[in-house]
This record gives C-alpha cells, sequence and structure tokens, in this order.
C-alpha cells in the first residue's frame, strides 16, 4: 500500500522519528488545505494548523516507508507526540478516518489524481483564542527563549505555507 504524510510546519524541517522516504524528501504539490498560525504549543510557539479561517496553502508531502496504515498513522501520533483523534486518514478502499473532516474534497481531489492508495494528517485543534486575543500582542509578550523557539518555527516554515498572519507577522516582528 502506498501511504503518503501531508505536512504544512515543523514535519517537513523536523521530522525526528517520522518513518518517511528521505531521498525523495518532502514533494511540494499536496492538496490545497486552509492554514494558519491558530495554536498555541506546549512550548508557546504559535503553530499551523488547519483550521475554516486559513488561508489556502498548497501543502507538502512525503511518502512513508510504512505499507500498513496502523503503522504508518502510530508513526505519526509519536511524531507529533498527540493522540489517535488528532491524525486523520483517507483510503481509496476505506474511505476517511474521520467523516467530520471539513476538507473531504481537497483530499480526495488531490489523491484522486494519483496513484497513492492513503493519506495521513495531523488534525490538531485550534486554541489561540482560549489564550489570546492578538497574534502579534502575543508573540511580542514571550520572553527571549519561547520569542526565540517561537520566530525559528515561523522562519522555518515552507515559503509555500505563506499564509495571512503569517504576512503579518513577518511585517510586524520582521521575522523574515
Amino acid at each position: 500500500m502506498k501511504i503518503v504524510i501531508l505536512g504544512w510546519g515543523s514535519l517537513i524541517w523536523e521530522p525526528k522519528e517520522l518513518e518517511f522516504d528521505r531521498k525523495i524528501g518532502w514533494l511540494e504539490n499536496g492538496p490545497i488545505l486552509p492554514i494558519e498560525f491558530a495554536r498555541i504549543s506546549n512550548n508557546k510557539r504559535l503553530t499551523l494548523v488547519i483550521t475554516p479561517e486559513g488561508t489556502p496553502v498548497k501543502t507538502l508531502f512525503s511518502i512513508s516507508t510504512n505499507q500498513r496504515l496502523d503503522s504508518a498513522v502510530s508513526n505519526l501520533i509519536k511524531r507529533e507526540v498527540t493522540i489517535k483523534r488528532h491524525i486523520h486518514s483517507y483510503c481509496k478502499i476505506n474511505g476517511f478516518s474521520d467523516d467530520t473532516f471539513l476538507y473531504k474534497e481537497n483530499i480526495l481531489n488531490w489523491i484522486n489524481k494519483t496513484d497513492y492508495d492513503c493519506v495521513i494528517w495531523t488534525n490538531l485543534p485550534e486554541n489561540w483564542k482560549e489564550k489570546t486575543n492578538d497574534r502579534i500582542e502575543y508573540l511580542k509578550g514571550l520572553d527571549i527563549n519561547e520569542s526565540l523557539l517561537a520566530k525559528e518555527y515561523i522562519c522555518k516554515t515552507p515559503i509555500q505555507t505563506k499564509t495571512k498572519y503569517r504576512t503579518l507577522i513577518e511585517k510586524e516582528l520582521n521575522w523574515v
């Protein structure tokens, strides 16, 4: 079974133990999904997630070295340090792992033009509204170490992941 992994943030530059074809790396023509800096992580970075308020972005993808869906999902869970409900999948044979995913058409339009059997991705919820009202003020208020981590995340994000708030953060904070 040919399984691909979608990415748009730190998975690209910091794959850690992710099991993917490192010779091929990350390909730049994945499905278009609405992505935005809308999650504050445990280390206070403002990170990218799929959100209705996101900017339509062409995601990246890589080929999993796992040929079983459960193994590929388990590996992505481990890399993302998350739980199974935050890892979604679509297989041409079985359909979607979560029928409530809002962007099924985006996934179908993309994968049906490929010879891949399955696609998996991280679908963490946004949480920035729970913690702050203003992304720029939030980033300005971080201490030096937190700020360095946040800046690294934003600056290392693939150039094609050009969201509304990335543009604003780059302009306001000169994080380029």
